[in-house]
């Protein structure tokens, strides 16, 4: 049973992942049991691999910090959801984000094209893609929310705007459907 923190939390990005492992599956013609069980799972996981960014931060880059030590102590205390939750409703507390940047999208973008085109397990492709895709959903949900990117490409020192945003928005789909269809 999934907690309806989570889930009202993870809605738009679980449906994401859903639809992208139905897209998979629908394109690969895919019948066997194990290999859909594969597809889907590794949808579902690569829908919170970039929340790991979090408990990096948490755990190994700043500890001491009352971010780090409050979602520890939800670790700890294994109140899982209550640590998910947190993340969300403090996801903007934390500035320089390993996962959540351009340069772990582009690297991630990199890795599909790799991990579609090897002879990997059908779990890390749809893990990779599906992670790849929620980053792009986040990209554009910072970008709504704040009309910002500057945390986004806080590597670069400076955000992305008009026509420059929209030609890496058209860059990261060109590089999906490529990993779609490649898949």
């Amino acid at each position: 049973m999934v907690p309806n923190k989570v889930l009202s939390i993870y809605k738009v990005q679980l449906l994401l992942s859903l639809t992208l492992s139905i897209v998979l599956m629908a394109l690969r013609v895919e019948k066997n049991a194990f290999n859909i069980a594969q597809i889907f799972l590794g949808a579902f996981f690569g829908t919170f691999l970039l929340d790991l960014d979090y408990f990096i931060h948490a755990y190994f880059v700043d500890p001491a910090a009352d971010f780090s030590r409050t979602l520890a102590s939800y670790v700890k205390h294994r109140d899982i959801k209550s640590a998910f939750a947190f993340i969300y409703y403090h996801r903007h507390d934390i500035k320089e984000k390993t996962l959540n940047s351009a340069l772990f999208q582009v690297a991630i973008g990199a890795g599909s094209i790799f991990v579609v085109s090897s002879n990997s397990s059908l779990f890390v492709k749809s893990l990779v893609i599906s992670a790849y895709v929620n980053s792009m959903y986040r990209l554009a949900g910072l970008y709504f929310e704040k009309n910002d990117t500057s945390e986004w490409f806080w590597a670069l020192k400076k955000s992305l705007k008009g026509n420059a945003l929209f030609a890496y928005f058209v860059a990261l789909i060109g590089l999906l459907l490529y990993v779609i269809l490649a898949f």
